[in-house]
């Protein structure tokens, strides 16, 4: 199912250009530009024939939501899975087949501050995560904010929202796939673990972490080893150690 959204920030539209899989369908460009890297991607749009508009620096606020828009906005279609029904049928077509890399997911529970998802979503995408998974309530959804922190990833991986976490996490393990959540008071590295196969790795807020919903409906739940004074890491620095360790024990035969 398609859906047009706005892409803002130079780094993000950038990093669109560069990947040849999304349709730039217009862009919103500030009048008379003298920013050497929004000519640049004028440039590229006038070769690509890419339709553009301009408009005053209030008006291109208006449209992103943003006042950090750095003078050019990306008006994009997204074609990817959008909800829980093509969440599961997107499983069921890729578990079985021999010889494909070991699917991967990552949940992320009550996560409020769009620039904790726009760097979990960019951490996510670097690590060759399939889909990310929210709650509907209590979480933030993709704005303007999300997709430039995001630097691209937000039009990359799949962010489905939906009603029940706990009932994805049980259908998820009917399906075989190991369900990891992350605990400071876990008894098990994350280091230590034997982690192989198809994974869904459990996140949550930096100081209050996966609820006990969560932990209950996980088959495992392991904690990153801190040295030194601090209790806690930042969100997508976590969620990435613990996403590039399971790419990690996966790659080793």
């Amino acid at each position: 199912m398609k859906k047009s959204k706005y892409v803002i920030g130079l780094r993000s539209i950038e990093q669109l250009i560069d990947n040849k899989s999304i349709k730039i369908n217009k862009l919103i460009v500030e009048y008379n530009p003298k920013n050497k890297r929004i000519l640049e991607i004028v440039s590229f749009a006038k070769q690509n024939l890419i339709p553009m508009i301009s408009a005053n620096r209030s008006r291109l606020s208006q449209i992103s939501g943003e006042s950090s828009h750095q003078g050019v906005i990306a008006e994009v279609s997204r074609n990817l899975i959008q909800s829980e029904a093509e969440l599961r049928s997107y499983i069921e077509s890729n578990i079985e087949i021999v010889d494909s890399s070991s699917l991967l997911f990552l949940v992320l529970e009550n996560i409020k501050d769009p620039h904790n998802l726009g760097a979990c979503m960019r951490t996510a995408c670097a690590a060759g995560v399939d889909a990310i998974i929210v709650n509907r309530s209590n979480s933030v959804s993709i704005t303007s904010t999300v997709s430039k922190i995001a630097c691209g990833a937000a039009e990359i991986v799949p962010l489905i929202r939906v009603k029940s976490l706990k009932k994805v996490l049980i259908w998820m393990g009917e399906y075989g796939i190991n369900r990891i959540g992350t605990s400071e008071n876990a008894s098990e590295s994350v280091f230590e673990t034997n982690i192989k196969g198809h994974t869904v790795l459990v996140m949550g807020e930096e100081h209050s972490g996966i609820s006990k919903m969560a932990q209950k409906n996980c088959d495992n739940l392991l904690k990153i080893p801190i040295k030194g004074n601090l209790s806690s890491l930042n969100l997508s620095v976590a969620t990435g150690i613990c996403l590039f360790e399971i790419n990690r024990k996966n790659s080793i035969s």
